[in-house]
């Protein structure tokens, strides 16, 4: 029987994501599953979106205080913290698990990627590769875009690289981008389903949300991306996380496999045999 090839891809957006990343890797020991993290590089900057907030007094609500931590969302504000810069990062690796880049300055990224040019970009790849390297020891194969931000020009920018695959689209295939006559060369594999925050923002309950990635998982055609944040569902949805991958483990049908081993696997069996327009 073929089975599913399921893949979890964690982000690590901030440095409150780093300081609890041992919460998460606890989970997955437990179940004894591999994991994908992309870790953004530069300073992290999420303390400018707290000016978000229509109420400044949320910020002080317990959930609001475990997912982004008292003395961390203040100390932002302060000086500047590298995400890259933290000692945790070097247990993803000594666990087994994939690492690749997230991109450079994730709220700059996310907020004026459209603006950049194709040299800009690179320029910004470049330094979020170096950073990478001087923190981890070795360079980044895989790339997800922050905030799922892209353009033609990322596009021609990141084939450069050549990563063996990035994760910058929502989708349910592997495929090729095109724009016009350009045909990327890098391999994409899309996230399949909002991560249980965005599904919990969207007004759907702890059970309904757990259905929702069910039925993602038993009708995925080939593999299943589903993504999360160390700082917020072993966090804020722990019973949740657990009854997912305990569903995971349990069925005949599914196979956790890093994204590493899904782009070999895809590449091999040529699946993506038609460029998506985008």
């Amino acid at each position: 029987m073929t089975r599913t090839k399921v893949c979890i891809r964690i982000d690590i957006d901030t440095v409150r994501d780093t300081q609890v990343l041992p919460v998460l890797l606890g989970i997955l020991d437990q179940f004894d599953v591999p994991a994908t993290f992309f870790v953004t590089t530069g300073p992290d900057m999420t303390f400018r979106n707290y000016r978000n907030y229509r109420n400044p007094l949320k910020l002080l609500q317990k959930k609001a205080i475990q997912q982004h931590g008292l003395r961390q969302m203040f100390r932002g504000m302060v000086y500047e913290q590298q995400v890259q810069g933290s000692e945790n990062l070097q247990l993803i690796v000594e666990k087994g698990h994939e690492l690749g880049l997230h991109g450079y300055s994730h709220y700059e990224w996310m907020n004026t990627l459209p603006k950049k040019s194709k040299e800009e970009i690179k320029a910004w790849i470049s330094k979020g590769c170096t950073l990478f390297e001087d923190a981890c020891g070795f360079g980044p194969r895989s790339f997800a875009s922050p905030g799922f931000a892209t353009s033609n020009e990322f596009l021609e920018a990141l084939d450069t690289f050549r990563f063996d695959y990035s994760s910058d689209f929502r989708g349910t295939e592997a495929f090729y981008p095109e724009h016009g006559s350009y045909r990327s060369s890098t391999l994409q594999l899309p996230v399949c389903e909002r991560s249980f925050g965005e599904l919990g923002s969207e007004g759907h309950s702890q059970e309904e949300i757990y259905h929702i990635i069910k039925n993602g998982l038993d009708t995925a055609r080939q593999f299943f991306v589903f993504y999360m944040h160390p700082s917020y569902e072993p966090i804020l949805n722990r019973d949740l996380l657990i009854k997912v991958l305990g569903y995971i483990i349990s069925s005949d049908g599914l196979e956790i496999i890093t994204m590493h081993q899904l782009a070999k696997h895809i590449k091999r069996r040529g699946l993506p045999e038609n460029p998506a327009n985008i």
